[in-house]
């Protein structure tokens, strides 16, 4: 069991917080006293609390901690926000792996690979503009990549730094993330990085025996002619167009991709007709769902890459929304789930 650090208290009668750490510590000022709290170093019940009049009742544990490890801790949420104010959500994370949430508009990478480099400043003015967090994200070169490469590097600085304080080892190895797959730029949903690098490896190795359920929601323009079905092709990238060609035999240098579909329900919008589906990836290949919806003769709305007509969300109408797999290192069935972006309401018909 980990040994916690700082002085531990229990308290015998119920009052407010602040009242009970002022008869606590006589010798203090009342200024130094309530810095406490504002400093993050009172804890209530394995629970930091800084609201002066929080209630407190007969047996609850209370615990101060020492100012660098309160400071440590706050720099640990500090970078937490930072992912949030990019609109980025955190939907698993353990010593191996994180998955995420992307909104649309954010890249993975740059396109000529990953980068480190980041505004830390341009991250806190992201918490200031709301739902144009990623859009701006995106202007200022920003990927995902990027800033849970940052995330994780202060994460381990914060934590070292907390190591170091309690008197425990701390953990000096370097920092990052690698990147197990991809979505497009304009596709939000759920995505899989690696805190290591045999992590990546194990699972990106086992990723089609690993994955139990891979699916994305789309709204496709018009209305499908079977309302479910399976998409197979040979997919191949164009040297001077970069959109991906589908062939129905295999072609030099082309990859077997294999999609399955099923219509949800339909809607119009504006007197126009579309599709809302869902689609399992048996393969995972570039542009995959977006080449087979068009091979549909239904493409994805707002995707003119591969012949929508309309753009009625101002976004790629793509969505990442469940992800089901297996842990490469401990074996658990690990199940995340994203729900529709706001976006997508237009179509709630």
């Amino acid at each position: 069991m980990e040994q916690t650090v700082g002085q531990k208290f229990t308290v015998n009668r119920e009052a407010p917080l602040l009242q009970y750490l002022f008869e606590l510590f006589p010798d203090q000022s009342r200024t130094g006293v309530r810095n406490l709290l504002g400093k993050g170093q009172v804890v209530v019940n394995g629970t930091g609390v800084t609201a002066f009049d929080h209630p407190l009742r007969p047996g609850d544990s209370l615990l101060i901690l020492p100012k660098g490890i309160s400071i440590a801790r706050a720099t640990k949420a500090e970078a937490a926000d930072k992912i949030e104010a990019a609109g980025v959500r955190m939907v698993y994370e353990d010593e191996y792996l994180l998955v995420v949430d992307k909104p649309s508009g954010l890249p993975t990478i740059h396109s000529g690979g990953p980068k480190s480099g980041l505004s830390i400043q341009y991250i806190k003015d992201l918490k200031t503009k709301g739902g144009k967090a990623s859009r701006l994200a995106q202007d200022n070169g920003l990927t995902l990549y990027s800033l849970l490469y940052e995330y994780v590097r202060q994460q381990a600085k914060a934590q070292r730094k907390e190591d170091l304080i309690s008197g425990r080892k701390p953990d000096r190895g370097v920092k990052k993330v690698w990147i197990v797959h991809r979505l497009d730029r304009g596709t939000s949903g759920l995505i899989v990085f690696a805190k290591d690098e045999r992590t990546k490896e194990l699972l990106q190795s086992k990723w089609r025996d690993a994955v139990i359920e891979r699916k994305y929601t789309a709204v496709l323009e018009g209305i499908l002619e079977e309302p479910e079905g399976t998409v197979e092709s040979w997919l191949w990238e164009h040297p001077k167009s970069l959109k991906m060609v589908s062939s129905p035999v295999e072609k030099k240098d082309s990859q077997h991709a294999v999609t399955h579909y099923r219509a949800l329900r339909t809607v119009q919008v504006e007197k126009y007709p579309f599709t809302i589906a869902e689609f399992e990836l048996e393969t995972g290949r570039k542009n995959q769902i977006r080449v087979h919806a068009a091979d549909l003769g239904h493409p994805v709305t707002g995707d003119y890459k591969y012949g929508a007509e309309f753009d009625p969300v101002d976004r790629l109408a793509l969505h990442a929304s469940s992800l089901v797999f297996r842990h490469p290192v401990t074996g658990k069935v690990v199940r995340c789930k994203s729900p529709l972006p706001k976006a997508f309401s237009r179509f709630d018909k």
